[in-house]
C-alpha cells in the first residue's frame, strides 16, 4: 500500500459509497493517521442501498469515524445519474462549509481515468482536462482524488487482504450504460503495456490541451472580433469557457459550436438563441455572452408625487434639486417611471419618435432594452429617456441612471 500524498494537518470529508474503491481509500485514511469524516447518500433506488449505508456505519463505529448520511425520498423516478451527482454534491458542499473541512476526498482511480478518456474521444467532447483530473474545485470545495495512480483490481485487493467489507453495486454491470460497457469491453481487456500506451496518450493530450487554454486571451473572449480570429480548436474552448462561467461542467457539442459560429460571422448586430439545458447564446453588437435562462420582460412601474430621490434595483433618481436637464418640471407631478413598452415614443424637435428606434440607434444591447426607464407625466406623455452610453459612469452629480 503506497502512502497517499496528503497533509495530516488538514481535516478531509471522504465521499463513500460503500464501494471498493472508496472503501479502500478509508481503510488507507485511517491506517496511515489523516484526520477525516465520511458522507454518504442513499438515493433508495436500489433495494440495497440501506443496507449499505447500515454497512458504512457499523464499519466506521468501530473505527472512531463519523459519518454524514443524507436520506434521498424514496421515489426512483426523475434519479439520472446527473441529478444523483447533483444531489451528491450539493450535500457534500454544505457539509464542507459548515465543519470547515480542508478538501473533499473522491475514490476515483485508474480505471475511471480511463474510462473518462475514452468516453471524452468518442463524443469529441471539449474538457478542460482530458480523463480525471487529480485536484480541481467543485462547488466550492477542493476536490482531491489520491486513488488514480491504483486500479479498480488493486483497490479491491485492498480491501479483502484488510478485511474491509464492501459492496458491488448490480447496475455497474449493465452493459446498455456506456461507461459500464468500456469498463468491461475495453478497459477489462487492456494488457499493462496497452493500459500504459494509454496513460501517456493522456498525458500528451493534456500537455497540447494546456498549451491552447493559455494561448487564449480571457479578458477577450466576449469579443466577436477576437473570437472570429482564433484558430477552430481555439475557439471551441473559448466558447466553452463561456459556457462554463455559467454552468459548471457542461461543454458545447461539435454542432453548438457550429451554430455559434454561424452567428459570429452572420451581419446581424443581434442575435438570440437556445443552445442547451437552458443555455442561451446571445450577440449584441460585436459582443457575445451565453445566459442560463431566456432574457425576462422585466415588469416595474415607480410613483413620484413631488420632487425627491427614488434608489430602486433598475435605476438611480434624484430629483430633489433640479430635473430641468431630464425634462422634467414642478407641473408634470406625479411623474411615472417605468420600463419602456413597444409603443413608447419621446418628442425630438416636435416630432414623435418611437423609443424602440432609438434604441436599435443607440446599439443598445437586447437585454437592456427590456428594462430601460421611461419618464413620464401626469397625463402619461413621454417627458424623457436615458440615452444608452456603453461607457457611461454615474458621477456625484449624476441625477438619473439607469443600473
Amino acid at each position: 500500500m503506497k502512502e497517499l500524498n496528503l497533509d495530516k494537518n488538514k481535516k478531509y470529508l471522504l465521499a463513500c459509497s460503500f464501494g471498493p474503491d472508496s472503501m479502500a481509500l478509508f481503510n488507507m485514511l485511517k491506517k496511515q493517521g489523516y484526520q477525516f469524516d465520511a458522507a454518504i447518500v442513499n438515493y433508495h433506488i436500489r433495494p440495497e442501498s440501506t443496507n449499505e449505508v447500515n454497512g458504512l456505519l457499523e464499519y466506521a463505529a468501530k473505527n472512531n469515524v463519523k459519518v454524514f448520511v443524507k436520506e434521498c425520498d424514496k421515489n426512483p423516478v426523475g434519479k439520472t445519474e446527473a441529478k444523483c451527482r447533483e444531489i451528491r454534491y450539493s450535500f457534500f458542499a454544505k457539509l464542507y462549509k459548515q465543519k470547515h473541512y480542508d478538501a473533499l476526498l473522491v475514490a476515483h482511480h485508474q480505471d475511471d481515468h480511463l474510462e473518462t478518456y475514452i468516453i471524452q474521444k468518442q463524443r469529441q467532447n471539449c474538457p478542460i482536462y482530458f480523463g480525471i483530473q487529480e485536484k480541481t474545485m467543485i462547488k466550492g470545495m477542493n476536490v482531491i482524488r489520491p486513488l488514480l495512480s491504483y486500479s479498480k483490481k488493486e483497490l479491491e485487493g485492498i480491501c479483502l487482504k484488510n478485511n474491509v467489507p464492501f459492496a458491488v453495486d448490480k447496475t455497474n454491470f449493465d452493459t446498455s450504460i456506456l461507461r459500464n460497457k468500456i469498463r468491461h469491453e475495453q478497459i477489462a481487456k487492456l494488457t499493462e503495456k496497452e493500459r500504459d500506451n494509454l496513460l501517456k496518450e493522456i498525458d500528451e493530450k493534456n500537455a497540447e490541451l494546456q498549451c491552447v487554454l493559455k494561448s487564449i486571451d480571457y479578458g477577450q473572449i466576449h469579443s466577436v472580433k477576437y473570437l472570429l480570429s482564433l484558430d477552430d480548436l481555439s475557439l471551441k474552448y473559448a466558447l466553452n469557457h463561456l459556457v462554463r462561467e455559467v454552468r459548471e461542467n457542461q461543454y458545447l457539442s461539435k454542432e453548438n459550436v457550429g451554430e455559434i459560429l454561424k452567428a459570429l460571422k452572420s451581419s446581424k448586430p443581434n442575435i438570440f438563441f437556445k443552445i442547451k439545458h437552458f443555455l442561451f447564446f446571445v450577440k449584441e453588437y460585436g459582443f457575445v455572452d451565453i445566459v442560463p435562462e431566456e432574457l425576462p420582460l422585466i415588469e416595474y412601474s415607480f410613483i413620484l408625487d413631488k420632487p425627491g430621490l427614488l434608489d430602486t434595483p433598475y435605476f438611480y433618481l434624484d430629483f430633489t434639486k433640479d430635473s430641468s436637464n431630464r425634462n422634467v418640471q414642478s407641473f408634470d407631478y406625479p411623474i411615472q417611471i417605468r420600463n419602456t413598452k413597444i409603443d413608447d415614443y419621446v418628442l425630438i424637435n416636435g416630432y414623435k419618435v418611437l423609443v424602440r428606434r432609438l434604441f436599435i440607434d443607440w446599439k443598445m444591447p437586447l437585454r437592456l432594452r427590456r428594462r430601460w426607464p421611461i419618464i413620464l407625466n401626469a397625463n402619461g406623455d413621454s417627458l424623457y429617456v436615458p440615452r444608452y452610453q456603453k461607457s457611461f459612469v454615474p458621477t456625484k452629480e449624476t441625477n438619473f441612471y439607469v443600473k
